[in-house]
């Protein structure tokens, strides 16, 4: 694989992205339903622009691959691998036409040179080389300026930010800097007799501005010497024009390239140099300016044909090859840090939903500890919570904790037992007598329904009894024996009993319509009248405790369902 397969990362980002809702999760179903839509819809959006983006870089490169597998199709298979591929471009002088003629392509023996005129493309066309010589990215790229032909600062300012902004990029598209050649042509004013060679350094490390004058300088006083005095006089003129040209370099175009504090990144120019060749000079051009302001010499301009602009081939030589640097493990571990990504978050959702399921059981737990033996209804409805707890801790021990819980977070398993624990210890309250009876002549003075001083004593003990059960009605019943008229008996029992009620009404504070009150007389006697023994048991009041249908609350509904009739 020599291309970063995006389109696979997306699927396998999207995949890791769906199993994460559909497994471990903490958000509700409504969210996860959300979620699933919009990690799908941007994996198709990011798969369209992908594949846009694939087309477009095949459509801008397909004719500069197609000539250089032309142009390489007679030579040995290795020479892509083995011989420096660089990438030409220029300023807006047309500095590539002069090179290149219409060739999109030239082979020198130094290296392949590739043109790239706009500066939108060259990212697109460094990407392609890199696959065409499958994982070995160009080597550098080089920045060919007609140094004469430049008359506006602007202009010249704005094509350098261009092309600066443009080799990042491509950087940035390969996985590495590339290596940057600065070559510089004047237009030779005074001809020497040889050609003229190119005076520069390269090397596998950035280059230092402030000491290229000085190291271009030695190298053309030894130009100078290397021929007799007599024939020094052509070389002399072209030192000076390549002496001017690389100060006003130094300080006109390179700070735009490496310069920091430009707002872009520096490049990474390794390789600078200047030759002279045979050309048509403008009079005003910002070199010819320079050399003026520094030499002080007016130099005549030629009337001589342009030639081809030689390729700075001695530049590139320093420049060491590319490594192959294969996509396939750079995917792979890009793909890794997604899984780990995606594993960190589901442990966190592991943990957090752990943490909250600990929370809710132990929190019913305490809930229903809470609660007052009492208040027997408020308990069934909490320990109904507790014993759904249990049965989902159940199915967790008995089926398998789910991915959401899993992970090494699960904390359910202590829990369990305490549960069944609390469960089993319910006890239900112990059940009010159903009936208080009460001895009338206790209570009351033979034919009378007014209670006796000495009674209070044994009404307390009914009246703690109803104290204990406020849910429950309390029913008075007076009841006599056979003696006397028996409608006479009727009205002494219902007078008893509510004389009974009154009292514990007045002791408790409930209200009187919590009581009901019923005289039988004699119609219910417990033992035969014919003894006395009989119609001693047979005179009693009894006071009888019954779930009150009026006002059942139901706690689960928070409704009140009343209007019912007492139970009776």
């Amino acid at each position: 694989m020599t291309g970063y397969p995006y389109r696979t990362l997306t699927v396998w980002v999207a995949i890791l992205a769906l199993t994460w809702l559909a497994l471990c999760s903490p958000w509700s179903p409504g969210w996860n339903v959300f979620g699933t839509v919009l990690v799908v819809f941007t994996a198709l959006i990011a798969l369209v622009i992908a594949t846009k983006r694939i087309r477009t870089r095949r459509t801008a490169t397909r004719h500069a691959l197609s000539a250089i597998d032309a142009a390489l199709s007679t030579l040995p298979a290795d020479v892509k691998r083995n011989t420096s591929l660089v990438i030409a471009v220029s300023d807006e002088n047309g500095s590539l036409a002069d090179a290149f003629d219409t060739d999109l392509v030239r082979i020198t023996d130094a290296a392949i040179w590739v043109r790239c005129e706009e500066p939108t493309r060259l990212a697109q066309l460094a990407d392609a080389l890199k696959r065409w010589r499958d994982g070995q990215g160009p080597d550098a790229v080089a920045c060919l300026i007609a140094a004469d032909r430049t008359v506006s600062e602007e202009s010249l300012a704005a094509s350098l930010k261009r092309w600066r902004s443009a080799i990042g990029q491509a950087g940035r598209a390969l996985g590495y800097r590339l290596p940057v050649c600065v070559a510089l042509y004047a237009d030779e004013v005074e001809r020497a007799a040889d050609e003229c060679p190119w005076f520069g350094v390269s090397s596998s490390e950035p280059l230092r501005i402030d000491g290229l004058v000085t190291l271009i300088a030695s190298c053309v006083i030894t130009y100078i010497g290397a021929v007799p005095p007599m024939s020094r006089e052509p070389r002399a003129y072209r030192a000076a024009q390549l002496d001017a040209l690389t100060r006003w370099a130094c300080d006109a175009v390179l700070p735009e390239l490496v310069d920091p504090q430009r707002n872009r990144p520096p490049l990474h120019v390794t390789a600078f140099g200047v030759t002279a060749i045979e050309g048509r000079p403008v009079p005003d051009s910002l070199p010819g300016q320079f050399g003026v302001s520094v030499t002080g010499l007016t130099l005549p301009v030629t009337r001589g044909l342009r030639l081809h602009y030689p390729l700075p081939e001695p530049l590139i030589r320093g420049i060491a090859l590319q490594p192959v640097r294969r996509a396939l493990p750079r995917a792979l571990a890009h793909a890794f840090v997604w899984l780990a990504v995606c594993f960190c978050a589901a442990a966190a959702a592991s943990a957090w939903q752990n943490r909250a399921l600990v929370e809710r059981v132990v929190g019913d737990m305490n809930r229903y500890k809470a609660i007052e033996p009492i208040q027997d209804a408020a308990r069934i409805d909490a320990l109904k919570e507790v014993k759904r707890d249990r049965d989902e801790l159940e199915h967790y021990a008995g089926y398998g904790v789910p991915p959401r819980l899993g992970l090494g977070y699960y904390r359910g398993a202590p829990l369990l037992p305490l549960a069944r624990e609390l469960i089993a210890s319910y006890q239900p309250p112990t059940a009010p007598p159903s009936t208080i009876e009460l001895d009338s002549l206790s209570l009351f003075r033979t034919g009378s329904a007014v209670l006796n001083p000495g009674s209070n004593r044994l009404l307390v003990a009914a009246l703690d009894t109803i104290k204990a059960h406020p849910d429950k009605r309390v029913l008075v019943a007076g009841h006599t024996d056979s003696v006397g008229n028996p409608a006479s008996n009727l009205a002494l029992s219902g007078a008893r009993a509510a004389s009974v009620r009154d009292w514990l009404a007045d002791a408790s504070g409930i209200p009187v319509s919590h009581f009901a009150i019923q005289g039988y007389g004699d119609a219910r006697p417990r033992a035969s009248n014919d003894t006395e023994v009989g119609r001693a048991a047979n005179r009693r009041v009894e006071i009888t405790l019954v779930p009150d249908c009026r006002d059942t609350h139901d706690s689960r509904n928070d409704v009140t369902n009343q209007g019912h009739p007492a139970c009776s």
